[in-house]
């Protein structure tokens, strides 16, 4: 539900479970893209989240990317893989 997510200030972002929310955001060239990333590997099937971690990975943002980082170890611990 894009209403709930607020790509300015970050506000719910972790919460993001809507890949095509995500995509919509990475084309607009959104901030939270890194944070909102651990949403998507919280909420979303490992095929659907990685392909997006591994963009957030490239972000030109350097804490953005780091959170991309957590997305990864985040989906990692809960599938028992990458």
């Amino acid at each position: 539900m894009t209403a709930e997510w607020n790509w300015e200030t970050g506000e719910g972002l972790l919460g993001v479970d809507d890949p095509a929310d995500w995509d919509a955001a990475y084309e607009r060239g959104e901030n939270g893209l890194g944070t909102a990333v651990i949403g998507l590997a919280r909420n979303c099937p490992l095929a659907v989240a990685s392909p997006r971690i591994v963009k957030a990975m490239r972000l030109p943002d350097r804490g953005q990317r780091g959170f991309a980082y957590t997305a990864a170890g985040t989906a990692a611990r809960l599938n028992g893989t990458l």
